[in-house]
C-alpha cells in the first residue's frame, strides 16, 4: 500500500508531464556547491512481467528512458534490472582532494510516485565510495503504485565536511550528482490531479470553493475520488510549488508549503476516513481509504491489530465524548510524518545566508 518515507534520499517529487503541479528540472548554477548534472549511468538492462520477460507487452523507448504499461491488465510485480555507473572522475569533481582516498558518499535510487504518496530509495553503494559500476534490482508492486513512478539515481553526502569557503557540499545528505531519470507509466489519471499534483483553479470563479484568500481546498463532496486544489489568484505560491530545484530558497519553500497543505490534507482525509470506516467490520467505503489505513493506523493504535485498529477508529469518530482527544491523536500522528521544524529551520538558514 502507499506509504510516506520521510527518509528518503531526493524526497523532494519533480513529476514531469505539463499537466503536472511540480515540473521542470534541477538547474546546477542555482546550487551553492558543485553539483553535477546527469553524470550517473544509469541503465535498466531487463524488465519482467511477474517473472517472465517484457518481451512485446507495453511500450518501451529505450532512448527516452520511458516505459509505458497503460494497455496491460492483470500483472502483479514489474522488475527492474540494471546498473548505475559513476565515474572517478565525478567523485573527483564533487567531492575535494582530501577525499578521494575514502569518498564519504552513498549512491542511491530514488523512486517517487506521487500519486500514491510513495518515495523510497535503494541504496546502491555506501561509504567509502569508489567509482564503477553497481548493479541493482528493483521490483514495482502494482497494488502498491498509481500513474507514474519515476526512478533517478542520486550521489549524496554522508559525513559533514569542511566549510572555509570550499565550493564542495558539506552537509550530510546534500546531493552531488545525479542521473537521467527512469519514468514507467503504469495507468493513466482519471481524476485530473492528485494530492501531491493538485488542480489550479481561481477560487473566485466558483462558488463551490472558499473566498479567494484561501490558498488550497480539499473537495470531498466526492468522497469516492477527494481532489486537492489550488488557488490561482495566488500566483507566487503556485509558481513557489511548482519549484522542481533541491536547492536554495525556492525549494526549501516549497517543501514548507507542501508540508502545510498536506498537513491539512491528511488530518481531512482521515476524519472522512474514520466516518466511512464500518465499527462492525473495520471496512472502509472506498478504495483510497485503505491506503490511508496503511499509512496511520499503526502510529494511531499502536497496541491494537489492523482490524481491532480500524473498528476502533470508526467507534472513536462516532463518540462524541472521545472526539477532541481523537483530533489530538490525529495531529499528532499526521505531524510524525512531516519534518516541518526542520524544513522550516533550513528555508531560515537559507535566507540568512542570501543575505550575507
Amino acid at each position: 500500500m502507499a506509504t510516506v518515507n520521510e527518509e528518503v534520499e531526493g524526497a523532494e517529487a519533480d513529476e514531469e508531464g505539463e499537466d503536472d503541479v511540480q515540473t521542470g528540472s534541477l538547474v546546477s548554477q542555482s546550487l551553492p556547491h558543485e553539483y553535477q548534472e546527469e553524470t550517473l549511468e544509469f541503465n535498466v538492462e531487463s524488465f519482467r512481467l511477474d517473472g517472465a520477460p517484457l518481451g512485446d507487452q507495453g511500450d518501451l523507448d529505450q532512448d527516452d528512458q520511458f516505459l509505458s504499461l497503460v494497455d496491460e491488465d492483470d500483472w502483479e510485480i514489474l522488475e527492474l534490472e540494471g546498473t548505475v555507473t559513476i565515474n572517478q572522475d565525478t567523485i573527483e569533481e564533487v567531492f575535494p582532494f582530501n577525499e578521494w582516498e575514502e569518498t564519504p558518499g552513498r549512491l542511491a535510487l530514488v523512486k517517487e510516485n506521487p500519486l500514491a504518496m510513495s518515495r523510497d530509495r535503494q541504496i546502491l553503494a555506501e561509504s567509502p565510495l569508489d567509482g564503477g559500476t553497481y548493479e541493482f534490482t528493483l521490483c514495482i508492486n502494482r497494488d502498491d503504485h498509481r500513474g507514474r513512478v519515476k526512478i533517478k539515481p542520486f550521489l549524496t553526502r554522508t559525513e559533514e565536511g569542511g566549510s572555509g569557503g570550499s565550493k564542495h557540499a558539506s552537509k550530510v545528505g546534500a546531493r552531488v550528482a545525479d542521473g537521467l531519470s527512469w519514468v514507467i507509466q503504469l495507468d493513466e489519471s482519471k481524476d485530473g490531479g492528485s494530492l501531491l499534483m493538485p488542480i489550479i483553479e481561481d477560487f473566485s470563479d466558483y462558488d463551490r470553493f472558499p473566498d479567494e484568500s484561501h490558498i488550497h481546498y480539499l473537495s470531498l463532496k466526492a468522497p469516492r475520488n477527494p481532489q486537492l486544489y489550488l488557488n490561482r489568484e495566488h500566483p507566487q505560491v503556485v509558481e513557489v510549488l511548482k519549484n522542481s530545484g533541491a536547492t536554495g530558497g525556492p525549494p526549501r519553500l516549497r517543501d514548507v508549503l507542501y508540508d502545510y497543505i498536506e498537513h491539512s490534507v491528511w488530518t481531512q482525509l482521515l476524519m472522512q476516513t474514520a466516518r466511512d470506516t464500518s465499527p462492525d467490520t473495520g471496512e472502509p467505503e472506498y478504495s483510497w481509504q485503505e491506503d490511508v489505513l496503511d499509512i496511520f493506523l499503526d502510529d494511531l493504535y499502536p497496541d491494537l491489530g489492523d482490524d481491532e485498529a480500524a473498528i476502533q477508529f470508526a467507534e472513536d469518530v462516532r463518540s462524541h465524548v472521545d472526539i477532541p482527544d481523537l483530533v489530538q491523536r490525529i495531529e499528532r500522528t499526521v505531524h510524525q510524518q512531516y519534518d516541518i521544524p526542520s524544513d522550516t529551520t533550513n528555508l531560515i538558514e537559507e535566507a540568512i545566508q542570501s543575505d550575507d
